[in-house]
């Protein structure tokens, strides 16, 4: 009997954790959906700053909703940058001191794809939904 329970107990134990894994794997994807999320690991988060910092966007992909203003704030000192859309839809300027922003609203669903123009290797993205 006393095994009965021990195995009832630990049966009950496992599927306890199981769910309690499942419900905060869906909490953390769920809470990631909206445009105002602050942070981004760099592949497609959504985010509505990017900082210009060690001679790369970061993160280099992010996603926003239409009508939502993307700031960029110049982190790298002693060096120039620029965030310049490869459509010519959008163009910072020079950068050139830390804590410069730009910011740009995106009015119109799609794709943005933008590079410094000074060191072409730095690339990023802009998804508006």
């Amino acid at each position: 009997m006393t095994n009965l329970r021990l195995r009832a107990s630990s049966a009950l134990l496992a599927v306890t954790l199981m769910i309690g894994v499942g419900a905060t794997a869906c909490s953390s994807s769920s809470g990631s959906s909206s445009a105002a999320t602050k942070s981004g690991s760099g592949s497609g988060a959504t985010t509505d700053k990017v900082d210009i910092k060690n001679f790369s966007f970061k993160p280099q992909s992010v996603t926003a909703k239409v009508g939502t203003a993307v700031t960029w704030t110049m982190q790298d000192s002693g060096t120039t940058h620029t965030v310049t859309a490869t459509d010519g839809s959008f163009d910072s300027k020079e950068l050139s001191s830390v804590g410069k922003t730009f910011a740009f609203t995106f009015a119109k669903a799609g794709t943005y794809t933008y590079k410094c123009s000074i060191h072409n290797s730095m690339t990023g993205t802009v998804v508006v939904q």
